[in-house]
């Protein structure tokens, strides 16, 4: 007669380097969450103020913008103009330029939060983790060609825009390039990863 005993299963605990980075992300993802928000109502304000501003406080010339906050506004330079005397469609055009600009930043912000997130609740070799710095590629490349894309509508409109090229439009470029690589080298390694957990 044989006598059974159950044990309790056992205790997976977890690696220190492990603990480390999850109490090193949260941090991170807070950081991400707040500069993002702050992004967002910067650009929407920046959108709502050229479309609706008329005042003198928001200027443009072809190669830049100034917003002045002080209490006496002085006279507009030569070369600039209040964006409120600007007609319909260069206002559109000049949102339509930030939005291409901000937007991909923007979202380099979100995937760097869902990144950081996933690290914090301890998925680090994961399909997640590599699909998250595949999204932040693509979006710097999109950060890379927006100034020219937005240089583009704006031409169009029928402002001289000059201040289109941008040595951080270049580095946002190699960079994306370098993280499509990352990411697949991740992504193999979440594959081999899982394949040596189905073994016993």
């Amino acid at each position: 007669m044989a006598l059974i005993l159950p044990f309790p299963p056992p205790v997976i605990e977890q690696p220190p380097l492990l603990g480390r980075i999850r109490r090193l992300s949260r941090p991170l993802e807070w950081l991400f969450t707040a500069l993002f928000a702050l992004g967002a109502v910067i650009l929407v304000v920046a959108v709502a103020g050229a479309l609706a501003y008329g005042g003198d406080r928001l200027q443009v010339w072809p190669g830049g913008i100034q917003i002045y906050v002080e209490a006496a506004v002085p006279p507009v330079p030569p070369g600039w103009t209040t964006v409120g005397a600007l007609p319909w469609v260069q206002k559109l055009a000049l949102s339509v330029s930030a939005c291409l600009m901000v937007v991909p930043a923007l979202a380099i912000l979100w995937q760097l939060r869902r990144l950081f997130r996933l690290y914090g609740e301890g998925v680090v070799l994961e399909a997640r983790n590599a699909r998250c710095i595949a999204a932040i590629a693509v979006w710097l490349i999109a950060y890379a060609v927006g100034p020219t894309l937005g240089h583009m509508v704006v031409a169009a409109s029928g402002f001289d825009d000059r201040g289109w090229l941008r040595l951080d439009s270049l580095q946002a470029l190699v960079l994306g390039l370098v993280l499509v690589v990352v990411a697949r080298v991740m992504r193999w390694g979440a594959e081999v990863a899982d394949d040596a957990a189905r073994f016993v």
